[in-house]
């Protein structure tokens, strides 16, 4: 079981390490370029920003999960806490990222690109879809967390 869960401990810290490598990239791209550079932009930036360091707590969480998982405790109502609080976060996720679509409005605009605004819509309601998946998940754990208390009562 350790190994399983190693596999995905790593997996989060390559994750964790991409979150912040694409936010300090994108931190520097801003503060280095030559030119006018839009408030759109800043936005976008910051909107990036939330976005990664609320994916941050999310791994945190993950990781937390993991830990249950390695002490065979995953079907609990600490795990179900773990849950209600990613599929929180994950719920600010898609709200904040909303912020984006004026970037692509305006990208679209200026390249004369309507195809634009329709990728960056896309892009903006993944972290919905991804809220839709948590939540599912989350009353999954919550029915089999109940039957388990049940058969935990049962002579």
């Amino acid at each position: 079981m350790i190994k399983k869960t190693l596999v995905l401990r790593l997996t989060l810290l390559i994750i964790a390490a991409i979150l912040l490598l694409f936010g300090f990239l994108m931190t520097v791209q801003l503060f280095t370029s030559e030119g006018k550079v839009y408030t759109i932009v800043y936005i976008a930036v910051a909107v990036v920003w939330i976005d990664m360091i609320l994916g941050l707590f999310i791994v945190y969480a993950l990781n937390k999960l993991l830990k249950l998982i390695d002490t065979n405790e995953i079907f609990s109502d600490r795990t179900l806490n773990i849950m209600n609080r990613i599929q929180k976060l994950t719920l600010t996720i898609a709200v904040v990222t909303i912020g984006l679509m004026p970037f692509f409005f305006t990208i679209g605009q200026l390249d004369d690109a309507p195809g634009l605004v329709l990728f960056g819509a896309g892009i903006v309601f993944i972290p919905f879809s991804i809220y839709i998946l948590v939540a599912v998940l989350k009353e999954t754990l919550s029915k089999a967390v109940s039957i388990k208390q049940e058969n935990e009562l049962t002579i």
